[in-house]
């Protein structure tokens, strides 16, 4: 998570309570975050959030958090770019959160018949992935959550090992006594939302492939932080007027991931969405009809808070338009060859409405866009062993590996291959519900040694703790899906490991690829493989296609059979016998007898067993004696009594992907020889 102090519109927040000066109802217990969090003291962020970032153990901010911090504070528009896994989510999250914590624990102005009302948007958060708007939320609510102070590690402040607060998932506001009077009590002190009833500050989630019915109940219950997908966001505007004024006078607008959303082509309701929180011309201005005299003073207060202009916040990984380019495509450059790359800067000043006229662009992204902690490596393979190499990689290196494809047809195709060869593996695309896509996505979090097949959606924003691998099975079609797809591993200055399978009709493009980050081939190490245990592996491979390519006609034949007949009762209509799909014509020519389909299930159960007998073998490399463990040429003895020798793979070490490698080759620069002439003094006597 990340973190970040408000900004109050176009001045700054007033000075904040000291946090020693709050305490907790249940415990009076005092936070000094001078002492605690001296890295985050300065900031001077609501007491909440301080408590939340000491409880989760946040007790320094990263660099893109140190930077975005003070100039959202002053009010400024901030665009950030940093490496994946730094924190940006906090960098814009907790600026918002600590401006609607101060301003609903600030004395009200407004009468409290006008408290009653629906409590309008105030922030609004866009990102491109329904996964990633749920994490965004997920991570806002933490920091909304009640914390407690425990007594015997104030004792011990500056023991970090053991922080003195614990998350306290359930409400405190159980065990306090009901009543208006003691809800406007607690509602009236900063920093504590004890109280029963609704939060000082609500955050919801607008996502597609949820009920749209229950996502507008939300909306009309009224949030102040909106996280949503351009798309969802967009239907519901359509038929909401309400709506769309709120989005017109919005506080705060986010746009996460924002290179990816205002690409050529993609997400064209997002320009819709934007437009609607430009500024309008005064001339086009309609002025509202006078308030009544009661209520004057009221209106007058409430346009007061409604009044301090819009702050945007756009942060991303790459904001580069060199990265972005299709490399699939040829293209000739024009110009000389040490031009400026185009930066995606340029074109969110023409779609948004910066209300700051100088915004702060903090640009903190690594050189070759990776983290130092990250490993690469390659692998030179034909296209038809790629599944081999996949499987043998999956057994050497044990632990959660998130592979990406570019297409659903090739999850498709994988997913029955691990499922046989009993591989724990995943399927996230596009085109699963998204009760199912969130349900996969929990597993692979929650299995220590586990794979994700996912597309491109799984690349960008999604922090899945401790993925030890990345491997990209199918090459990225631009430079920044690249370093998205890298960064869901090596996060937080955690170790990773990335995997680039390189056949031969794809080295085009991955030189194409390194070429963009600035980086040549020949710096990305190779893998060292075991071929003696790969050609092994491959016959295991050969017959988990054998049964799959068998399991999958019949289920082809099955459904083509079932849609016809549907098909057919749909539009009342008689199936002829030519077709073989009546009941009762069971001889009929291209349909399979019940001895067929009995003989065709026994070979399948064939090979299964086959197949099964060689999954149950063990692996035993070349020179490891299968009679002794102390003879051969490879002696495995001294592994096994440490415990490091591999359990599938008998005659290999345990070891991490990263120290595999090999070094990587050096480019030689050939130099031409000068060729020296002497000079002629003619025919000697």
């Amino acid at each position: 998570m990340n973190d970040g102090p408000v900004a109050s519109g176009s001045s700054p927040l007033p000075a904040q309570p000291s946090e020693t000066e709050v305490e907790t109802e249940a415990q009076e217990v005092t936070f000094n975050s001078k002492t605690l969090l001296p890295d985050w003291h300065p900031f001077n962020l609501h007491p909440q959030l301080l408590r939340t970032l000491y409880s989760q153990r946040f007790t320094r901010p990263t660099p893109i958090q140190s930077e975005a911090i003070p100039n959202a504070l002053k009010g400024k528009d901030v665009v950030g770019v940093a490496e994946t896994g730094s924190g940006k989510t906090l960098a814009y999250g907790l600026p918002i959160l600590h401006y609607l914590l101060s301003a609903a624990s600030s004395p009200p102005k407004i009468p409290q018949k006008r408290m009653k009302q629906k409590r309008p948007i105030r922030a609004l958060i866009l990102t491109p992935t329904r996964e990633l708007a749920l994490q965004v939320s997920s991570h806002l609510s933490v920091c909304l959550q009640e914390v407690e102070i425990l007594d015997p590690a104030v004792k011990t402040e500056d023991d970090e090992s053991n922080p003195p607060l614990s998350t306290d998932k359930a409400v405190k506001g159980k065990k306090s006594q009901k009543g208006k009077g003691k809800e406007r009590q607690q509602d009236s002190k900063p920093g504590q939302s004890k109280a029963k009833g609704p939060p000082l500050v609500s955050v919801a989630t607008i996502v597609g492939g949820m009920s749209a019915q229950k996502q507008r109940r939300i909306l009309d219950r009224g949030v102040d932080v909106l996280v949503a997908t351009p798309g969802r966001l967009w239907d519901i505007l359509q038929e909401d007027d309400d709506l769309a004024s709120q989005i017109k006078t919005l506080r705060f607008l986010v746009l996460d991931e924002a290179d990816r959303m205002i690409e050529t082509g993609h997400f064209a309701e997002l320009d819709n969405i934007l437009r609607l929180t430009m500024r309008v011309a005064k001339d086009e201005v309609i002025e509202p009809e006078e308030p009544e005299a009661d209520v004057s003073e009221a209106v007058q207060d409430e346009s007061t808070r409604v009044e301090p202009d819009l702050q945007t916040f756009v942060f991303s990984a790459t904001l580069s338009k060199d990265l972005q380019r299709n490399l699939k495509k040829r293209q000739r450059f024009k110009g000389k060859k040490n031009r400026k790359p185009a930066s995606t800067l340029d074109d969110l000043v023409m779609k948004l409405d910066f209300r700051d006229p100088e915004p702060t662009v903090i640009d903190l992204s690594p050189e070759g866009g990776v983290v130092s902690t990250l490993k690469q490596s390659r692998i030179d393979c034909l296209s038809g062993d790629k599944d081999a190499y996949l499987y043998y990689f999956l057994l050497r290196y044990p632990g959660r590996s998130l592979v990406f494809l570019s297409s659903i047809d090739g999850i498709r195709r994988l997913m029955p291959l691990m499922e046989l060869l009993e591989i724990n593996a995943f399927p996230l695309h596009s085109q699963l519900e998204q009760r199912q896509r969130l349900k996969n996505l929990d597993r692979f979090k929650n299995t220590a040694n586990s794979v994700l097949l996912a597309t491109d959606i799984a690349a960008r924003g999604l922090d899945i703790p401790a993925v030890d691998h990345v491997l990209h099975y199918q090459i990225p079609r631009s430079a920044d899906v690249y370093v998205h797809r890298n960064g869901r591993t090596a996060r937080a200055m955690r170790e990773g490991f990335s995997l680039l399978m390189c056949a031969p009709d794809e080295r085009r493009l991955v030189r194409a690829l390194l070429n963009s980050l600035g980086r040549d081939e020949v710096e990305i190490p190779e893998m060292a493989v075991e071929l003696y245990l790969l050609d092994k592996l491959k016959a295991r491979i050969q017959l988990a296609r054998q049964i799959d390519n068998a399991q999958h006609k019949i289920k082809k034949e099955n459904h083509e059979k079932h849609w016809l007949r549907e098909a057919a009762e749909a539009m009342e209509l008689e199936i002829d016998s030519d077709m073989g799909l009546s009941d009762d014509d069971d001889d009929a020519k291209d349909v399979p007898t019940k001895h067929k389909k009995k003989t065709a299930n026994a070979k399948t159960a064939v090979l299964k067993a086959e197949l099964k007998q060689l999954l149950a073998q063990p692996l035993i490399a070349r020179g490891v004696s299968t009679r002794y463990i102390t003879s051969g040429s490879r002696s495995i003895v001294d592994d096994v009594i440490a415990g490091q020798y591999h359990e599938s793979m008998l005659g290999l070490k345990k070891s991490q992907a990263g120290h595999d490698v090999t070094a990587p080759r050096k480019k030689l620069k050939r130099k031409k020889a000068k060729e020296e002439f002497e000079e002629w003094n003619g025919i000697e006597s």
